[in-house]
């Protein structure tokens, strides 16, 4: 999923439950909740592309989505428990980052043996999350990751 439909749904999340560790909690579970389902996201096909490409999309869209969650949930919200909320929410996603940035190519998939353990330590929080992940390609990917928002944001309202 995107880092809008995380945001979304955590800010959604913060406004049901109001305390932190509980809303936290239930933001980071539902991560994986919704990347279970499949969906697309800028992650997609990443080796298809520019790495740079791929690290401002997400940035940007990352950017977007906490200003829209704030938008809709935050202002309404104490700050704290909505960003730690949000932040919990998004998490996973950003664990894989250092993995991208400094090891992942478009023909390199995993750690070479004798790889250090910053790599390999980069790898496994790489990993864990594509535990969860199901992908689908544009539109129906799409489509699927506004429905499982929607469908979320239906019965925490």
């Amino acid at each position: 999923m995107t880092a809008t439909a995380h945001a979304l749904v955590s800010g959604a999340i913060a406004s049901r439950f109001s305390d932190p560790g509980t809303a936290s909690l239930l933001a980071l579970a539902s991560h994986y909740v919704m990347d279970s389902i499949p969906h697309w996201d800028f992650g997609t096909n990443w080796r298809n592309r520019p790495k740079r490409a791929t690290g401002v999309f997400a940035i940007t869209e990352t950017v977007f989505g906490i200003v829209l969650s704030y938008y809709f949930f935050g202002q309404h919200l104490p700050f704290t428990l909505w960003a730690v909320t949000v932040a919990f929410g998004i998490m996973p996603d950003w664990l894989e980052t250092p993995w991208y940035i400094f090891y992942a190519s478009q023909k390199k998939h995993e750690p070479a043996k004798n790889a250090g353990f910053l790599e390999r330590f980069a790898f496994a929080f790489y990993k864990l999350p594509n535990i969860f992940h199901a992908k689908a390609q544009l539109p129906l990917g799409l489509i699927t990751q506004i429905a499982t928002v929607a469908f979320f944001l239906f019965i925490l309202s």
